[in-house]
């Protein structure tokens, strides 16, 4: 598929499987095979990456040649999983409830190996970036979607999970705050309902809290952690500095727990997968956030988001196939569209524009396209949005 030439696979994408038990992951492999050749990249969910040179003039020392390049330790180097606990999280938790991963894509796979087993009832939060589905099916877990709803502009519904979790009495609930891809974001009320009646329930609460810190309005979304330890309810925070930051070359990723005892069990089966962090990562993450350097790059992140969300909606509203649904939060908007099959659209303007969005299709969600909103070009964005839009109008399928 990485050819603009062959034909699109489509059984492959949406129901193949990458192992025996594990589905093809669309959105991942749907990027993976054409972005780098792809003209205008409308598919990336975070902010562009800025210059070196950037964050030297931030006071970021860059300079690795002292570096040592051995293991590093496996939890993540003490001096940044303090920082984690201390800065990113203002103190709910400390160092010995942090542990650093290779991205958090790991911190989500160390989650779900560690809490699910074979048969186990979960939440899952939908629509939804589909990585932690796609490792749930290949654990054996009974997966209860909980499906948020466009008449209710997509916002998380806690009565729906204070229902499920009084009736089910699920393992674990997996939730995406900001929620990816729609980009709305649940306040402390509605996560106190819900880690209130987890902790009744005896449900371990994960959520996916990336695009925290990306928020639109001055209205800073909630991490799960404090309404959890105001009610007793066992949670983990997953977050990195890879979306709102710009930083996804380096690979730094996190999980906190609300026990120690909870983090642990994600560390033994970090001896499975990447053992330890890269330590010269390690080193600039620390730096970021000791420096204060990660509030300056949040901010110039939500300069962009703003600057691209105003265009975004300027030109949906000429177009009568398009319809956008405004984020709360994050780096993408999405937008619902006339066309049944996203898909085969998101493919055809490829090969016709070489521009790359994301179809629904790969969210469960056929008929809509996420766009991103993190490019620093604002002519560009506006550019490939113009012509997606355009090719939108005219599309027959």
């Amino acid at each position: 598929m990485d050819n603009p030439t062959r034909p699109l696979d489509r059984e492959f994408l949406t129901s193949g499987e990458a192992a025996p038990g594990l589905p093809v992951f669309c959105l991942e492999r749907w990027q993976s095979t054409l972005e780098n050749s792809a003209k205008y990249l409308l598919s990336e969910s975070g902010v562009e990456p800025p210059a070196a040179e950037m964050l030297i003039q931030l006071g970021v020392d860059l300079d690795v040649r002292s570096a040592v390049l051995g293991y590093g330790w496996t939890l993540g180097e003490p001096g940044l999983r303090e920082s984690v606990a201390s800065v990113y999280y203002r103190g709910l938790v400390d160092s010995e409830q942090v542990i650093i991963t290779t991205g958090s894509a790991e911190a989500n796979l160390l989650s779900v190996i560690s809490l699910v087993a074979p048969g186990d009832r979960v939440i899952f939060d939908m629509p939804n970036y589909m990585q932690i589905h796609g490792l749930l099916r290949m654990r054996g877990a009974r997966i209860l979607e909980a499906w948020r709803k466009r008449e209710h502009g997509w916002k998380l519904d806690p009565g729906l999970y204070a229902e499920l979790l009084r009736r089910e009495k699920p393992r674990a609930v997996f939730i995406t705050n900001p929620n990816n891809p729609t980009g709305s974001v649940a306040g402390h009320k509605a996560l106190s309902e819900i880690a209130a009646e987890a902790a009744r329930a005896g449900s371990i609460l994960v959520f996916d809290e990336l695009y925290r810190g990306l928020e639109h309005s001055t209205e800073p979304a909630p991490t799960i952690l404090e309404p959890a330890l105001e009610h007793g309810a066992h949670s983990i925070s997953v977050s990195g500095l890879s979306k709102v930051y710009g930083l996804p070359g380096l690979r730094i990723g996190w999980a906190a727990a609300t026990s120690r005892r909870l983090r642990d069990r994600l560390w033994m089966v970090k001896d499975y997968t990447t053992i330890s962090p890269p330590k010269p990562s390690e080193n600039i993450a620390r730096q970021i956030l000791e420096k204060g350097v990660w509030t300056k790059l949040a901010e110039r992140g939500r300069r962009i988001v703003l600057s691209n969300l105003e265009i975004l909606e300027d030109l949906t509203t000429r177009f009568r196939t398009a319809k956008l649904w405004r984020p709360d939060a994050g780096a993408y908007a999405l937008v619902e569209t006339t066309v049944g099959d996203t898909l085969s659209f998101a493919y055809k303007l490829y090969q016709t524009h070489s521009i790359l969005v994301n179809p629904g299709e790969c969210f469960k969600l056929p008929g809509t396209i996420r766009l991103g909103l993190g490019h620093e070009n604002r002519e560009s964005f506006k550019k490939s949005v113009a012509l997606t839009l355009n090719f939108l109008e005219s599309f027959t399928g």
